[in-house]
């Protein structure tokens, strides 16, 4: 029964947070379109969620998820500790990574969207706005590495309604950022 308690409670929390995104992407779509500010949102996106994936959601979990909760079974506080090692190591690891990018960011834009680099103001752009988004990667990471650590005492609900955390944040978000441009874009281009 605890096993289709808890798969439930995760499918729901994945399901709703699975429809936020589907909206977060209309309004991306409706707002940016297909044009030159949608290429360089999504290339900002490409570096942070390129290096999420590794850090907070592939090699990362594989490795501690096993190890914590082998430390969990033997003994608590040990697992407490072996948590807070990785957690240290995990944060200074990230700011150290993203300190690295930030410094060396338009080699990296270049590398993720090469067909920017004959237009100098798309990869200017691209490069100043993944310079703002970059930071996510601590934060995501930090979030999944809570999250792992939720799962391991079966506490899945906490753990899977995290995203609907952020689209709940980012939808209003953009909504406000698109009303905003379009004041802007009326009162500069009168259009």
């Amino acid at each position: 029964m605890n096993l289709i308690k808890s798969t439930g409670t995760f499918s729901f929390y994945t399901i709703i947070s699975r429809l936020l995104g589907y909206l977060r992407d209309v309004l991306i779509a409706i707002f940016l379109g297909t044009g030159f500010l949608a290429d360089v949102f999504f290339v900002a996106f490409r570096i942070p969620n390129t290096f999420r994936r590794l850090f907070a959601e592939g090699t990362f979990n594989a490795a501690f998820v096993p190890s914590y909760t082998t430390e969990l079974v033997q003994k608590k506080s040990e697992a407490q500790k072996f948590a807070n090692k990785i957690f240290n190591l995990l944060f200074l690891g990230l700011l150290f990574l993203v300190l690295i990018i930030e410094i060396f960011m338009p080699a990296f834009v270049s590398l993720i969207a090469p067909g920017f680099i004959d237009n100098n103001e798309k990869i200017q752009l691209a490069v100043n706005l993944t310079r703002v988004t970059l930071p996510f990667l601590i934060f995501v990471s930090l979030s999944s590495f809570f999250s792992a650590i939720l799962n391991s005492h079966n506490r899945f609900a906490a753990a899977s309604a995290a995203p609907i955390i952020l689209f709940s944040g980012s939808i209003p978000q953009a909504i406000k950022v698109a009303k905003v441009s379009q004041i802007l874009s009326f009162n500069f281009f009168g259009f």
